[in-house]
């Protein structure tokens, strides 16, 4: 829909409310909460209705739309609709892991998340099928006109992405609360 758009920002995008997770945790605004379970379910629960929330996320979607569209200059309004877009798909995406915590409006409304994260194995394997869509994708609109860094450096970094994915597996112990805060919680 944006072939001309820099990929970097159509990532950046997907990553917003992960970023500002961070930024709100670390001003104590967001959550992060460790549950009993931890060492056997290897997620956690989160209290972030300002970056995480379809309404928070359909703002933050047009703010960001806005300023990537106002830098590249090219198709403003069709740029800001699929960066907003993009941004407001890491609910929907989120939505399918979660368990139940995803705010529709803000801090007291309604909750949703289908819990995929109650079988982690299976969500991470769901979780890497999208990421190599994602890279055939991306390869094919690309297309073979680009530079090798260009092709093959989304691949290392969806590659590396998803190895950081699957390491939580490994982890036993719940991790302190000041790695739950902004940057060690963009790591998570």
């Amino acid at each position: 829909m944006a072939p001309r758009l820099n990929v970097g920002s159509l990532v950046f995008g997907a990553l917003v409310a992960d970023f500002l997770l961070g930024i709100f945790a670390s001003l104590g605004l967001e959550h992060a909460i460790v549950p009993d379970n931890y060492a056997s379910k290897h997620y956690l629960l989160f209290d972030f209705p300002y970056s995480h929330g379809l309404l928070a996320l359909g703002l933050w979607g047009v703010v960001f739309g806005f300023l990537v569209s106002r830098a590249f200059g090219l198709d403003v309004k069709r740029i800001g609709l699929v960066v907003a877009g993009v941004v407001v798909s890491h609910y929907l995406l989120d939505g399918l892991v979660h368990i139940a915590g995803l705010p529709i409006l803000g801090e007291n409304s309604p909750r949703l998340g289908l819990g995929l994260w109650r079988a982690m194995p299976m969500e991470l394997g769901v979780e890497t099928l999208m990421a190599f869509a994602g890279i055939v994708i991306y390869w094919n609109v690309s297309g073979q006109g680009g530079s090798a860094f260009g092709r093959y450096g989304m691949v290392i970094f969806v590659l590396l992405f998803t190895a950081m994915t699957w390491s939580q597996m490994a982890l036993t112990t719940p991790p302190n609360r000041n790695s739950l805060r902004f940057p060690g919680l963009l790591c998570r």
